[in-house]
């Protein structure tokens, strides 16, 4: 019984943990903004959970401005989580997190902390803040930073020097500071180019699994992706077939079908250039059109009917021959509340209508 109850807890803080975490992402991807935001939640936790004890502890041993400035970085990382929640804002979130830790942690290395501590804190800030702010702008801060730590180890008279450390101590903090700064910038560099090949990698597989490989237009999973995500009001829905394609294969082989087909590609998205519209090949010779609704939409189907009907392949055998054909439609328009898949299926009835009565023509129903 001790085991399950375990379990559960153990479930229910990991679920907690990644919603926290995962708080103010739009999505599970892979992008720069969810990884900085991934970051920025991660940062505000461990912010809150360490800065508040530790302040509290500074408060006991009588440190008051430590103890107040940590507590005051914890509440400040709280409200921050809240506000990239609600506003995805990561932008402004990694800048309330990163300044007030340079502040912070300048304070550290010039009061000493608690116990001359406070020195072993700033090694943190190179990897968030170049995670945080990239390579160009982070390494900037990263370095002004190290300034700042030089002035106030080497040039200012602090409560540091007073806590008795070894001489070589100060040396020794730069150059380390230095070392995970380097360290950091490295990473930093080949983490993003590793993240914006993956980028770059998912592109091109959306691109694939939703793009016709010869036409380049909108393929079956493409158009109904495309038409779940984007408005459409009483949307018109044509079928669109190649007249007698068949002969065109076997006339002129499969190699000139296919540029016929792409040349029908290229002519279909000039015409329907700047209109809200989606274009597929949904299989063979078979085109889908989906457009919002539009008067006389008869007229335009047959307006592209006749421009189709002029597109042509020339065939390179000295016969000065072209490759032309007509083109048969079947139109409908998508009644309220039925799925495109009924729609569609009307389509193909006034399509085969179009096919019955002699091709090259529209059918409407």
């Amino acid at each position: 019984m001790g085991k399950v109850s375990n379990s559960v807890l153990h479930q229910k803080f990991r679920r907690w943990l990644l919603a926290t975490l995962r708080a103010g992402t739009s999505s599970k991807s892979i992008s720069d903004d969810s990884r900085r935001t991934f970051i920025i939640n991660l940062f505000c936790l461990v912010g809150v959970l360490f800065t508040a004890p530790l302040g509290i502890l500074a408060l006991i041993h009588g440190s008051l401005l430590v103890g107040f400035g940590l507590i005051s970085v914890a509440v400040l990382y709280f409200f921050n989580h809240l506000f990239i929640r609600r506003t995805q804002n990561h932008v402004l979130s990694g800048n309330v997190i990163l300044y007030p830790l340079y502040a912070l942690m300048l304070y550290l290395v010039y009061s000493g902390g608690v116990n001359g501590t406070g020195h072993v804190w700033i090694y943190c800030i190179p990897p968030v803040s170049l995670f945080l702010h990239g390579l160009k702008r982070g390494l900037t801060e990263v370095v002004l930073f190290t300034v700042g730590l030089v002035v106030i180890l080497f040039l200012l008279d602090t409560p540091f020097d007073d806590l008795g450390y070894h001489p070589d101590l100060k040396s020794r903090i730069v150059y380390s500071f230095v070392l995970i700064s380097f360290l950091s910038t490295i990473y930093e560099y080949i983490s993003s180019r590793f993240n914006k090949s993956l980028q770059q990698l998912s592109i091109k597989l959306e691109q694939a699994a939703t793009t016709d490989p010869l036409t380049g237009l909108l393929n079956r999973r493409g158009l109904e992706q495309h038409f779940l995500a984007e408005e459409w009001l009483m949307p018109n829905v044509w079928l669109m077939d190649v007249d007698f394609f068949k002969r065109i294969n076997d006339e002129f082989g499969h190699d000139l079908g296919d540029e016929y087909l792409k040349a029908l590609a290229d002519t279909m998205s000039t015409f329907f250039q700047g209109k809200p519209v989606l274009i597929s090949r949904w299989g063979g010779e078979e085109f889908l059109i989906v457009l919002n609704n539009m008067e006389d939409q008869s007229e335009l189907a047959n307006k592209l009917r006749e421009v189709l009907g002029l597109a042509s392949v020339q065939v390179s055998d000295g016969q000065r021959k072209s490759i032309s054909s007509s083109v048969s439609i079947g139109v409908t328009m998508m009644r309220a509340g039925e799925s495109i898949t009924t729609a569609l299926g009307r389509a193909d009835k006034a399509l085969y209508q179009a096919k019955e009565m002699g091709r090259n023509r529209i059918e409407k129903v």
